[in-house]
Order: structure tokens, then C-alpha cells, then sequence
């Protein structure tokens, strides 16, 4: 998968805002840099809020990312299975 992006994670710190992770399954039927869309459920997973009081941008990024990945693997396994 791509690299997680910090600018969110860096604006949150810096204004104090609480993180709110996302996760879910699109990219199975809307593929990226795809005209194509298919259709099937897609899983939407809204995590816990990670407040960002008393954490840097980088500590958000890793919070953020772990959640993200963690629930990735719980909601669609096939999309990590070794290849």
C-alpha cells in the first residue's frame, strides 16, 4: 500500500484538534486510477478518538496508522494475505 500521509496528523497537533480514523474496504470495487467501479458492500470501520493533546504530528501519524492498518486487516484479511 501507499505511504500514509502525515499533513493531518501534523495540522491536528498543531491546532489541537482530536483524530478521528477511518477504515474501510472501497479500494476492492473502486479501484484506484480506475473508471471501472464494481459493485459489493463496502465495510466502513470509524475508529476510537485519538486526542492529540500532548502528542506530536509524528505520534498522531503512528496512532492513526496502526488503528487504520489493524482494522484493515480485521475487515478485509484477503487484501493481506501473502502473495
Amino acid at each position: 500500500h501507499k505511504p500514509y500521509r502525515k499533513g493531518g496528523a501534523r495540522l491536528a497537533g498543531l491546532t489541537g484538534a482530536t483524530v478521528l480514523p477511518v477504515a474501510h474496504n472501497a479500494g476492492r470495487f473502486w479501484p484506484r486510477n480506475s473508471f471501472l467501479k464494481y459493485p459489493g458492500l463496502i465495510t466502513v470501520s470509524i475508529g476510537p478518538s485519538i486526542p492529540s493533546q500532548g502528542k506530536s504530528g509524528d505520534q498522531l501519524h503512528e496512532a492513526v496508522e496502526t488503528w487504520i492498518e489493524g482494522e484493515m486487516r480485521r475487515i478485509d484479511p484477503a487484501a493481506y494475505q501473502a502473495k
